[in-house]
């Protein structure tokens, strides 16, 4: 197991052979000098002076030794600033941080503790950075979930008052309808408090296992049809549709179906007949729902709020939405696995 190397040992190496190098150049520089200074004497004629040489020899070794301190000292502080350097660059690291530039990244150099340091700093930027870009992202689901919820509540908010004002125009009521009414409204109502929930328990989803998921869808859609023949004809094909299993969140197939519901009514052609085509095959339940435009609407945000929504919620069953639309007509279709 390889381990990192002390910053103190480091020193100490530089230390080392600063000290080797000062001691050779020490050598070095003193038998130049005595060699030059004794061709010099014999040239004199001063080389018998025993006082000469001995306060020259002394001076020889007091200005080497003079010079080799110097030297030492030069060069280790070289050396060392070289360490300096890079921690200036950790402290340079360390101010971005402090300033929210996470995208720095200190060098990594070496193989002491000033490179552990470095390592750690760039950890924690780069899990900063992860946690701002969750944070971000978390913070975008829960403003896109809360925009389709107000959205979709919308929907059997608008049925209620519809029929509502519907009733209220009336002047002789049945029973029946008086019934219906009711009926119609507490469904809507639930509906409206199960999305409710679901917004104050921050999106917490339910699905259940349900044996019989084509009587769940066609209810769904007899709830659905009844709504939209007060102003279009519905026609729906259910001969491909058989029966099949799987688990469903209820609120998330009845915002499904609301979607489809506001988009018909905003932007569908009262005069042309709304299409729903319900199929099961190779283990997929296909929704297939057309309808002709009556002009382009300039609501475009709205639109699109909805079929994020039903993108969003069908890509939770692992399924796919693809929708095509042309100057006279929109279609969308739907694929949700299902055991059939």
């Amino acid at each position: 197991m390889l381990t990192k190397k002390r910053l103190s040992t480091e020193i100490l190496v530089l230390l080392a052979v600063t000290g080797v190098i000062s001691i050779f150049l020490y050598f070095f520089l003193k038998m130049t000098a005595s060699s030059l200074f004794y061709q010099y004497l014999e040239q004199s004629a001063k080389l018998a002076d025993t006082y000469v040489v001995k306060t020259a020899h002394i001076w020889i070794q007091a200005v080497c030794l003079f010079a080799v301190v110097v030297f030492f000292v030069i060069v280790f502080l070289f050396l060392l600033s070289q360490k300096l350097l890079y921690l200036r660059k950790i402290i340079s690291g360390i101010e971005a941080l402090r300033t929210h530039h996470m995208d720095y990244v200190i060098p990594v150099e070496g193989d002491n503790e000033f490179t552990e340091l470095a390592q750690s700093i760039n950890y924690l930027s780069a899990t900063e950075q992860q946690l701002m870009k969750r944070e971000a992202a978390m913070t975008e689901e829960r403003e896109r979930f809360i925009r389709s919820i107000a959205h979709d509540i919308r929907t059997p908010l608008t049925s209620i008052l519809s029929y509502s004002e519907l009733m209220d125009a009336k002047e002789n009521r049945t029973e029946e309808e008086v019934g219906a009414y009711i009926e119609l409204t507490l469904r809507k109502a639930r509906q409206m408090k199960g999305l409710m929930e679901r917004l104050l328990e921050n999106n917490i989803r339910n699905p259940e296992y349900f044996e019989n998921g084509q009587f769940l869808l066609r209810q769904i859609v007899d709830d659905w049809e009844e709504i939209l023949s007060e102003e279009f004809t519905v026609e729906t094909d259910w001969t491909a549709c058989v029966n099949f299993t799987g688990y469903f969140d209820l609120h998330e197939i009845f915002r499904v179906f609301d979607n489809l519901l506001s988009n018909i009514k905003k932007y569908a052609d009262e005069q042309q007949p709304v299409r729903l085509k319900l199929s099961v095959m190779d283990n997929h339940l296909t929704i297939l729902q057309t309808n002709a435009v009556k002009r382009r609407s300039d609501d475009v945000e709205s639109h699109r709020m909805g079929l994020e929504t039903i993108r969003h919620i069908v890509s939770q069953y692992g399924g796919t939405v693809h929708t095509q639309c042309d100057e006279g007509s929109f279609a969308i279709t739907i694929r949700i696995p299902v055991n059939a």
